[in-house]
């Protein structure tokens, strides 16, 4: 990402700060497909040893405290150059802290991936004074800026190849470690840094995880999540494919996908409620007798699930500029058998745009 990209978060973040009168945030991150995006919107850096931290000031230059391994990665990345190794992580941390408090709020930014003692010394430090920042962080995130979308649009081919590559492979017999590896594969081969894939080779079950060593049947399905991460942003491709062809009691379920696919991307556009978009997406499945027992999809950007989740208490607008991975699953019985696929979208002021070239 640009130093141009750098300033333009900095800025609002800085905006926000002020606003809230934040003297100083505090921004946890650590290895994971949910738990990366905080850190790496501020320091464009992929966390991948351990815990990692970046202190944002509201009047001064960022300082980011990790790894020795990390800190000379940080640093390649070329956004923040004041790196510090952590020792004693709390104090080490409060008394960076320290040199920015004005007697003002501190804000933290990633609660589920700041260490116990982190948290219980920066609140005994900055006691009544420390808050839950992750909310400015999240307005910030979830519109995509033009250099953040072309990174998604070329996470969204990625997924695209990986998906030509195992359809032409499929045959019976086939292991789940073999797609699996696969995938891995072409994905790192594309230039994608980190990934998220989930599988399910059971029969026509739709239940994905990862792989086991089950092979697929003839007359079964495979049900593979594809999410790779190209410099830092993710983008997702559901599908369930046949092995030879859907089996006979999977094929009536089709109609009744695309019906709740194309229902659904109707709503993909500013202004629709997450929960009307799921509401009326699983109503139509219900109605023709189906199920729809897992997600139907989420936030996606420097995490694989991000913020939003396709699900009835979800009350956030969309808006342009936010992206989505959608994709419904229509189910026969929970945990049983049935279609599971969807696209990465990006919210525009006209709808919906789909970032994959497929169309399954």
């Amino acid at each position: 990402m640009t130093l141009e990209e750098r300033d333009r978060r900095y800025e609002r973040i800085r905006e926000s700060m002020r606003n809230g009168e934040i003297d100083c945030l505090l921004v946890a991150g650590r290895d994971g497909y949910t738990s990366r995006g905080n850190l790496r919107y501020v320091s464009n850096y992929g966390v991948n040893f351990g815990e990692q931290y970046c202190l944002v000031p509201s009047e001064a230059e960022p300082v980011f405290l990790g790894s020795i391994l990390a800190l000379s990665r940080v640093r390649s990345a070329g956004w923040i150059h004041d790196c510090l190794e952590m020792v004693d992580v709390p104090r080490q941390i409060v008394k960076e802290l320290s040199r920015f408090d004005r007697g003002n709020k501190m804000g933290i930014v990633g609660l589920p991936s700041l260490s116990v003692p982190v948290y219980l010394a920066v609140e005994a430090a900055f006691h009544g004074r420390v808050v839950d920042a992750t909310s400015v962080f999240r307005q910030l995130r979830l519109i995509k800026s033009p250099e953040e979308i072309e990174r998604m649009r070329t996470s969204a081919s990625i997924a695209d190849k990986a998906y030509a590559v195992i359809r032409d492979m499929l045959r019976p017999g086939l292991s789940d470690y073999d797609i699996y590896g696969e995938v891995k594969r072409v994905v790192h081969g594309m230039g994608s840094e980190y990934s998220m894939e989930f599988i399910d080779t059971e029969t026509a079950r739709i239940n994905f995880f990862n792989p086991v060593g089950r092979v697929l049947d003839a007359d079964g399905t495979l049900a593979l999540e594809i999410t790779p991460a190209y410099e830092g942003y993710y983008a997702q491709l559901t599908v369930t494919v046949p092995v030879t062809e859907y089996p006979r009691h999977i094929q009536p379920v089709l109609p009744v996908w695309r019906e709740a696919l194309e229902i659904g991307e109707g709503l993909l556009k500013p202004g629709t409620i997450v929960r009307d978009l799921y509401r009326n997406m699983t109503g139509v499945i219900r109605e023709r007798g189906y199920l729809s027992h897992l997600r139907a999809g989420h936030g996606i950007g420097l995490d694989a699930i991000d913020f939003i989740s396709i699900s009835e208490t979800d009350t956030t607008e969309l808006d342009a500029g936010m992206t989505l991975a959608f994709h419904p699953c229509v189910a026969i019985e929970a945990g049983g058998d049935g279609i599971g696929m969807g696209y990465t979208y990006l919210i525009t002021e006209k709808g919906a745009e789909k970032l994959s070239r497929l169309n399954l």
